[in-house]
């Protein structure tokens, strides 16, 4: 048993310990990044139940794969390629479902209702304007502005080149501003 705990080690060495059949090195990467790729999915499959049959399928790929992984990208990246392949199997094997209210998650330290009522709006009015998207400007908006990928990453990822990337977050970030502003 280790000493230190997993989640301090940087993402690699995580994967490394997984090759050698480390459960909490695997803990650690769920930890790590469940939630995102389970709002990644849920942009694809728009089913959060869904959505979490992807994570689920994505960390018992990288259990069985974590030796193959040569870091020719992140760790980040290459999860969420594997999450992206599995939600395009999904959907092409039809199993697709209605799409359903998903509550936003909001994270407000304020005491004032008032401030968090606001901010309860204001999530949902960028939440419905990211709805308007397609599925390639709404992937592509959440992998630049939540997950913080940049755009040679979106492009390994989403399997198009880097300036079919620049150009879906132009026009989607054009179309929420109109959404926004009106």
């Amino acid at each position: 048993m280790r000493q230190e705990s997993s989640t301090s080690y940087p993402d690699q060495e995580l994967v490394r310990q997984i090759s050698e059949g480390d459960k909490a090195a695997l803990r650690a990467i769920y930890e790590r990044y469940s939630h995102s790729l389970r709002l990644f999915a849920q942009t694809w499959l728009q089913d959060p139940l869904e959505a979490s049959d992807i994570v689920q399928e994505t960390m018992l790929e990288l259990w069985r794969s974590a030796h193959r992984f040569e870091g020719k990208s992140s760790v980040k990246t290459w999860l969420f390629t594997i999450a992206r392949n599995k939600s395009v199997d999904r959907n092409r094997k039809g199993a697709r479902t209605v799409l359903q209210e998903i509550e936003p998650d909001l994270v407000d330290e304020s005491p004032d209702p008032q401030a968090v009522t606001e901010a309860f709006q204001d999530a949902k009015r960028v939440r419905a304007c990211v709805e308007t998207l397609n599925a390639a400007q709404q992937s592509a908006i959440h992998l630049a502005f939540y997950e913080d990928l940049s755009y040679p990453e979106i492009a390994a990822l989403e399997q198009r080149p880097v300036g079919t990337i620049k150009t879906r977050i132009m026009h989607a970030k054009a179309l929420l501003l109109r959404c926004l502003g009106g």
